[in-house]
């Protein structure tokens, strides 16, 4: 349990103390709780719990109504089975010692959506730290040494701070090539001198094709599935791989596409598990040290999965590939809309959107932004909104400007991020969803701060002027009779916060105008 917050992380610890070394256990439940129905899914949601693993690996958490007890007439009482739920027994050799997935009961008490996002991003912020972390990063597609180069002179200059070899560009984490490894460190040396971190990408397990006797095996087949079994020696290999490179070259971030992805493995041989029932255990619990023992390095690390509570830092938010193929446009439009409706299940910082500078999937000219000095107003939006929401977005390319007008531009907005960093990557209070009719808006807010306490964004996507009042909710911000408000550092103006808390802000900008608003 935990100070300040109404937490409950609950666990199995299961040792062997007979010495047998024979026994095999098989977890069922690791908590059975019965509550009243407000408590439930099937009420208003007071009580939230999940897992400490990714949803899809074995761990389930399952509401349901008590079947005995519903057939009194009037009476729905609901309970949660936290569960290790597969399409076969999940059973593991005792050796010593095993450790249950962890199950996190946090009491919201209230069905007020806000509310509950706030109380959720709490428990984030408690028992994952590290994803608040959230530096300004490139992804670059070109891994050659002038172009890498290139792209880091261009970053120093406009105040990125990491740069991704992206997929695509060639980067090879796991080469033991001396010539390739003396490029990387060089090229990583040069990087820090100009202040910026470097990280790269590697497809991990999940549809990797590694040597056979790695390979997952499906139980029905008995043939390799497409994908590495991670309790294999794949494992042993990737982490010495991994770390090798890491300490040579200066390699401080990965990008692991493809992580564990809860899939078992029938193979008899592999040097982690046992058979079928027991390798989706044991290739969680590997994938998830595989994370803890980057972590402990301070090492950033992006992967496409919930892995947040074993060491990751971020994971798409409102991302879907073939959006990003999307015309320039529609894409910045549904990407503002994911954003809006993700913060309320993440902190803003454990996301990250795409920025596609060159062709991605698909879209040809309509979709990337190259040439950029032709789609400045496209760059500005995208450079806005994601900095202006806290969520990291990847720019992938090869350049981040091309004439000294993006230059500026780029500037400008990561300037303002920079300046403002310490409210931007606090939560984020849903004023006005995008609809592309009128104006919307979020703001974060930080009722701690002696200071700015919240800091709203306001957009006008129509082709059209607006002139209207948009009702801001202050009442997070902890502010309780006046407010200051001051629109991009012009004067600041008075406002009384009516009987619920909210200001009546007036907003005026023309077509496709972008503002910001701080309160104190």
């Amino acid at each position: 349990m935990y100070d300040g917050i109404p937490l409950l992380v609950k666990w199995l610890d299961v040792i062997d103390t007979s010495g047998r070394g024979d026994i095999d256990l098989s977890f069922n439940s690791i908590e059975i709780l019965a509550v009243n129905q407000p408590w439930s899914p099937f009420g208003h949601s007071w009580l939230y719990v999940e897992t400490n693993q990714p949803p899809g690996h074995g761990t389930n958490v399952i509401w349901a109504y008590d079947a005995e007890v519903n057939t009194i007439p009037g009476s729905f009482p609901p309970s949660v089975n936290c569960t290790y739920q597969t399409d076969h027994l999940i059973i593991v050799p005792l050796v010593t010692e095993l450790s249950s997935f962890h199950v996190h009961e946090l009491v919201i008490g209230s069905s007020d959506e806000e509310r509950s996002a706030l109380a959720k991003h709490r428990l984030m912020r408690l028992l994952a730290p590290h994803t608040q972390e959230n530096p300004i990063f490139f992804h670059m597609i070109n891994g050659t040494s002038p172009a890498f180069r290139s792209a880091i002179d261009q970053m120093a200059e406009v105040g990125f701070e990491m740069l991704i070899y992206s997929f695509g560009s060639g980067f090879d984490m796991e080469s033991n090539n001396e010539k390739y490894i003396e490029q990387i460190s060089s090229d990583i040396a040069y990087a820090k001198s100009k202040g910026i971190e470097v990280g790269g990408y590697d497809l991990i397990a999940l549809t990797r094709q590694v040597q056979v006797d790695w390979m997952a095996i499906d139980p029905t087949t008995g043939k390799p599935r497409d994908s590495a079994c991670f309790a294999s020696g794949w494992y042993d290999y990737l982490l010495n791989r991994t770390l090798t490179f890491m300490d040579r070259t200066g390699l401080i971030m990965v990008e692991t596409d493809g992580p564990y992805g809860g899939y078992s493995c029938a193979s008899t041989d592999h040097v982690h598990h046992r058979n079928n029932d027991d390798s989706i255990y044991q290739q969680d619990i590997l994938q998830g040290k595989y994370y803890q023992i980057l972590r402990e390095r301070s090492v950033y690390i992006n992967q496409p999965d919930y892995y947040f509570y074993q060491g990751g830092s971020k994971t798409g938010m409102g991302y879907n590939e073939e959006q990003y193929s999307l015309p320039r446009w529609m894409d910045i439009s549904v990407s503002r809309q994911g954003m809006f409706d993700d913060t309320y299940q993440r902190i803003p910082t454990m996301g990250w959107m795409f920025v596609p500078l060159t062709v991605y999937h698909g879209g040809g000219d309509a979709a990337q932004f190259e040439p950029l000095v032709q789609h400045q107003i496209e760059y500005e939006w995208a450079l806005a909104q994601y900095l202006g929401a806290g969520v990291a977005a990847c720019y992938r390319g090869f350049r981040l400007y091309d004439t000294n007008e993006t230059k500026t531009l780029v500037t400008k907005w990561v300037n303002f991020y920079k300046k403002y960093r310490s409210i931007l990557i606090r939560d984020i209070i849903h004023v006005r969803r995008a609809d592309m009719q009128s104006i919307d808006s979020y703001m974060h807010i930080d009722p701690y701060s002696n200071d700015i306490k919240g800091l709203a964004m306001v957009f006008n996507p129509t082709s059209d002027p607006v002139e209207t009042v948009l009702p801001v909710p202050l009442y997070y911000t902890g502010l309780t009779d006046t407010a200051q408000v001051s629109e991009q550092e012009n004067a600041w103006q008075n406002y009384t916060l009516a009987r619920d808390y909210h200001i009546d802000l007036p907003i005026r900008l023309p077509a496709l105008g972008i503002t910001w608003f701080l309160i104190k």
